[in-house]
């Protein structure tokens, strides 16, 4: 089946076990996290400074994140990493089991999570690169990827929210910390190609440096980052916005919240399974352009909506085109990258996603408080089709004619071994 075509690879198999337990016990700990930073202060300012903080210590290590993973061997970086978020995991699970945490110790803790979490990401989606040998199945492989990530968002957080009245949140965090040391383990099962070596007469800055230029100088790259930066910051920044239109507009509470993003995950799941069933990379920059549009449809809808299933559908619709886009981009670049700046130009797409979304959910949520929410999606839904069009008329520098050869490069190289 298309639709599993990545799995032929064995180490792609192993892989994605991993990813699979690596992001239910990810999206566990998150929500024990938030509900022990809850329980510690009764603060809705120090739950939302716990997330925040995690996510910041991550942006700003994020760019240099990627020259590590160009610079050393992807899978021991991985295996260090994720022994390390393993070890962290355990600490709180201590503290929590001998009465011991305080807010300090969570916030500190989870900011080391977060820089860990950079170091570990770029590296992780460049070596999918790694993984699969015949490039014509990378779409198939990343949009995998994206489907476990988004499975685990609905998984994660409904054992979590089991587990945390019948054990308490330590469980949930003894858990992904043993999740975490079983990935360092079945990367000992992975047999990769000799991941090609950085010229290391340049040192760190020098190699960042050449990583940007190289990014922002090769057209259908720049084009790709720049309507991520676009696309994150007025699109996908709407969801800060979910808690004000389940309570605000609809008169609800957390069960329609719950509702929505049930209905975002849900999409996200669809977006997913599409992607691995019929993405092509000689046409997924057109395809992108088509989930751009399918999001503004979505987020049109919703602005306009007074129904709550009618919302709800505008919700999924989003979180299709969302995850169609991003998952699209990602794949991409990984093709069109060279080898030895692949991890820096996944570095700076990471990077420019996570500060986008952070400073447009700043924006927005300010927005929203001077013009109103129904509104403020108006506005949102605007820009985002114009950043669709706007990309959509720069489609002629993607070089299909590239892509279509990096595919077929590889296909030689296997039929050759």
């Amino acid at each position: 089946m298309q639709l599993f075509s990545a799995l032929r690879y064995k180490n792609y198999r192993v892989f994605i076990i991993g990813q699979a337990l690596s992001n239910i016990g990810n999206m566990m700990q998150m929500v024990a996290v938030s509900w022990i930073a809850y329980k510690l202060t009764d603060s809705v300012f120090v739950l939302g400074l716990v997330t925040f903080g995690k996510q910041i210590s991550g942006f700003f290590t994020g760019f240099f994140s990627g020259v590590i993973a160009d610079r050393f061997n992807r899978r021991i970086l991985l295996q260090y990493a994720h022994f390390t978020i393993g070890c962290l995991a355990f600490t709180i699970f201590a503290l929590i089991w001998f009465e011991l945490i305080t807010i300090y110790l969570l916030i500190i803790i989870q900011l080391t999570i977060g820089v860990l979490k950079s170091l570990e990401i770029p590296s992780r989606q460049a070596f999918v690169n790694d993984l699969i040998q015949d490039k014509q199945y990378l779409p198939n492989a990343v949009a995998l990827n994206s489907t476990i990530f988004n499975t685990a968002r609905l998984i994660g957080p409904t054992v979590a929210g089991i587990l945390i009245p019948l054990a308490g949140e330590a469980i949930c965090l003894a858990i992904y910390g043993l999740m975490s040391w079983v990935i360092v383990v079945f990367f000992f099962y992975l047999r990769v190609p000799e991941q090609k070596k950085l010229d290391t007469k340049l040192n760190f800055k020098a190699e960042f440096l050449e990583g940007f230029s190289y990014a922002f100088s090769h057209p259908s790259i720049k084009i790709s980052l720049l309507f991520v930066a676009g696309f994150a910051f007025f699109g996908t920044s709407f969801m800060v916005l979910l808690p004000v239109i389940a309570g605000d507009i609809f008169n609800s509470g957390a069960e329609v919240y719950g509702y929505m993003n049930s209905a975002q995950g849900l999409g996200a799941i669809i977006g997913g399974v599409y992607l691995a069933n019929r993405a092509k990379a000689t046409t997924m920059h057109k395809g992108i352009f088509w989930a751009a549009i399918l999001f503004c449809v979505g987020l049109g809808v919703i602005s306009f909506s007074s129904l709550i299933v009618v919302t709800i559908i505008g919700i999924v619709l989003t979180g299709g085109g969302r995850v169609i886009v991003f998952a699209s981009t990602n794949t991409l670049l990984q093709l069109i990258a060279s080898d030895t700046k692949r991890g820096r130009v996944l570095s700076l797409y990471i990077t420019i996603f996570m500060g986008s979304m952070m400073l447009g959910g700043l924006s927005i949520g300010a927005l929203a408080d001077y013009i109103g929410v129904l509104n403020t999606l108006m506005v949102q839904a605007v820009c985002c089709v114009a950043i669709a069009f706007l990309y959509g008329k720069n489609l002629k520098y993607y070089d299909t004619s590239e892509l279509h050869k990096n595919v077929i490069t590889t296909v030689h190289k296997i039929k050759q071994l």
